[in-house]
């Protein structure tokens, strides 16, 4: 699905060297765009991601930094930015989830949960927005999850932590959409279950219990979370900023 649009625009997706991440730095590639790729600990996953990059006609360059630290989230901006150029398109999808009930769950999961989904995703957006308002452009993506949007409703909780920095999440897009317009468009996406390394640990009977209760009947690709999020930056969603869309296959709505 090559096209041209974003033909000379450097791109930023952190998080990118598997699953959502990877899908959307080639699917960026397809349209032209230079690529960096964000890991922080699987280079060999890295390297894989931009030759695939390379391979769908876009220009890929790997960056290591854990983005939930603003010295080394700030070396890797000014690293971008010297040998690619301004970054025109952000992609904010570093994130992790651990799974703990509220009687196994204590403040360091919770510390750690908030400071790499929450930070991770400020830190790249705080470092960006002041030189795409200076030249009159930006888009940006945020990803969260669905279950930011409602509690997990199986018992006992494991995903108090996980949901609760999600929902920020989806609360930093809505702010930052109304305060950056209208030289930058900032936006949401929260998938729904998606095959990935992060849900490859769920169990089978779990698994089919979300599958049996989604209108679509599967789980998601991570090239459905990478088209939308193409969308979202595009020209094509010129008129949206601020709003969080969900793609679950029909497991969570919005009004």
């Amino acid at each position: 699905m090559a096209d041209n649009e974003f033909e000379g625009r450097t791109a930023l997706v952190t998080g990118g060297s598997r699953g959502i991440g990877r899908a959307i730095c080639v699917r960026l590639a397809q349209s032209g765009a230079k690529v960096a790729i964000n890991y922080v600990s699987d280079a060999d996953a890295a390297r894989e991601t931009r030759k695939l990059v390379n391979e769908a006609g876009g220009e890929g360059r790997i960056y290591k930094a854990d983005v939930s630290e603003l010295d080394q989230a700030t070396a890797m901006h000014k690293e971008i930015e010297a040998e690619f150029g301004p970054i025109d398109l952000l992609v904010t999808n570093a994130g992790i989830a651990k799974f703990a009930d509220d009687t196994e769950m204590g403040a360091d999961v919770w510390n750690e949960i908030l400071k790499v989904n929450i930070n991770g995703t400020f830190h790249p957006v705080w470092l960006a927005k002041d030189g795409m308002t200076e030249r009159g452009f930006g888009r940006i993506v945020c990803i969260s999850s669905i279950a930011g949007l409602r509690p997990n409703t199986t018992r006992p909780n494991r995903l108090i932590a996980y949901g609760t920095s999600k929902a920020a999440v989806i609360g930093f897009v809505r702010n930052c959409g109304n305060a950056f317009g209208p030289e930058i468009r900032v936006n949401g996406v929260a998938p729904g279950l998606i095959d990935t390394d992060m849900t490859k640990d769920m169990s089978e009977e779990n698994r089919q219990i979300v599958i049996s209760r989604t209108p679509m009947r599967r789980t998601g690709k991570p090239e459905d979370i990478a088209e939308l999020t193409h969308f979202l930056l595009s020209e094509r969603a010129s008129f949206i900023t601020g709003q969080t869309y969900v793609a679950s296959g029909g497991l969570v709505t919005l009004p």
